[in-house]
């Protein structure tokens, strides 16, 4: 059995809304899948609260839903034949209430006209009410659209947007620790194909094993539970482009980082590129434009995508999609050939939430302000942290792999002479140099010279910490 996990943040923030004396009107958002019905499942316990979830189908029959879901909290089932009766409904209502909106996008399909009336009626009453309204959106672009967008009627009335995110490492490991007793090579590599998806981590757990590749065999090739889970999920986001943004995602997933790349990639023309990518960061939140953590250019952007799971789909499912059908066992292979490629890179983004998970501790000899990549024409550095303040820069090599000392020593001195190229108060600075590896032998000795040395055994304070 699992019980709710984390999101500890989020329902403060909430809870610290509710107990305001104003009324509310919440937009939580964010990728399917993620837990937002499960958020405010939580959030609503012990409070008068109706929960309304909307389904594409005939008005009348919605209407009908709501007068169900009213008649569970007033006992005796209202008459709501419009949504003039469901607004006077609310507002007229004394005592404090949480109405709960799930997809409320899909309102646009039962009747485009509700999101004026809403924002007629939130208007009229919301300063002499105290209700709070939680909207639950799956379609990232359009719930946007909805509350941001200068055009639309309800543009400006959200409290607050508040974008539900996966979970990240350690919280993934909590939850897969219900089902398996898992080393944290394994949970990393769980986490590196399933990413922080509460819904796909409950999967790997009810049908999987311990083994990460052989779940990952199982759900996406064996059974096909995930095969088309990234296509189901962002075909009706992105609509009749869609093709489009997946030639650019499978372009980014595959390490073409920069607008060049990915037109390259892609055929798509540079200007095509350019919009296609700036809706994938502001409307859709799929994908994340990077610049150097320092020394950068606004050419210097590169473009990465934030979800474990859809960067996974899009770089070894969709891009071998048709093998997968034809010769699903040829297609394994080829992905396990690739597949510790991937996990090398997915390791740098774990090792930076390992770094943040430290500094917010207290347990690194110093506390940075900023942390990221770092690259100049040909040279990148993995990992940069540094406070501004105190002029203190470090730099840190990610390595997914068993290192010695011989091994790291040599990473290390590549290290420095990258180091030296970053033009940032090089002659006042405090700087040191890490490595932080799935494995390595011997570390003692590397922190003996002054080197920060982590490995995958450095991690395991705070995923048992976690669990607490």
């Amino acid at each position: 059995m699992v019980g709710f996990i984390n999101r500890k943040n989020e329902i403060h923030i909430l809870e610290d809304i509710y107990n305001s004396k104003s009324s509310s009107l919440v937009v939580i958002y964010g990728r399917r899948r993620v837990g937002k019905t499960e958020l405010s499942r939580e959030f609503i316990k012990g409070k008068k609260a109706v929960y309304i979830f909307i389904e594409i189908k005939p008005e009348a029959l919605v209407l009908k839903d709501i007068e169900e879901s009213f008649g569970e909290i007033f006992k005796i089932k209202p008459r709501i034949d419009n949504w003039d009766d469901l607004f006077n409904l609310i507002f007229g209502h004394k005592e404090k209430l949480v109405v709960v909106f799930d997809e409320f996008q899909n309102l646009s399909k039962v009747n485009p006209g509700i999101f004026s009336k809403f924002q007629k009626y939130w208007d009229l009453n919301h300063t002499v009410s105290q209700h709070m309204f939680l909207i639950i959106g799956s379609y990232v672009g359009m719930i946007k659209k909805i509350f941001k967008d200068t055009k639309e009627p309800l543009f400006g009335r959200a409290t607050m947007l508040f974008n539900i995110k996966p979970f990240n490492f350690f919280d993934s490991f909590t939850f897969l620790k219900v089902f398996f007793d898992l080393e944290t090579e394994d949970a990393s590599k769980f986490y590196f194909i399933f990413g922080g998806v509460p819904k796909y981590l409950l999967l790997t757990g009810q049908m999987g094993t311990d083994d990460p590749v052989e779940t990952f065999k199982k759900l996406f090739i064996d059974t096909r539970i995930l095969a088309e889970e990234g296509k189901n999920i962002l075909t009706l986001e992105f609509g009749s482009e869609h093709r489009s943004y997946f030639s650019i995602l499978e372009a980014i997933s595959s390490g073409n980082a920069t607008p060049k790349e990915i037109s390259d990639y892609t055929g798509l023309k540079s200007g095509a590129v350019s919009k296609y990518l700036h809706e994938l960061v502001n409307n859709y939140e799929i994908v994340i434009g990077e610049k150097p953590v320092i020394m950068s250019r606004a050419r210097d952007t590169r473009y990465f995508i934030t979800d474990n799971f859809f960067n996974f789909w899009f770089r070894f499912i969709y891009r071998n999609s048709r093998l997968l059908e034809i010769n699903p066992e040829r297609a394994f292979e080829l992905i396990m050939k690739d597949i510790n490629s991937y996990f090398g890179r997915a390791f740098e983004k774990q090792a930076v939430e390992f770094l943040v998970e430290m500094n917010r501790k207290g347990m690194l000899p110093f506390e940075f302000m900023d942390v990221g990549r770092w690259w100049h024409k040909t040279e990148e550095i993995d990992i940069i942290a540094l406070n501004r303040e105190n002029k203190e820069i470090y730099f840190f090599e990610c390595k997914w792999s068993l290192l010695d000392v011989k091994k790291a020593e040599i990473i290390l001195a590549e290290l420095k002479r990258k180091a030296a190229l970053v033009k940032w108060h090089n002659t006042r600075r405090k700087e040191r140099y890490g490595i932080i590896a799935k494995e390595i032998e011997d570390k003692e000795k590397l922190r003996d010279r002054g080197y920060l040395a982590f490995d995958l055994r450095d991690f395991s304070p705070f995923l048992f910490q976690m669990q607490k």
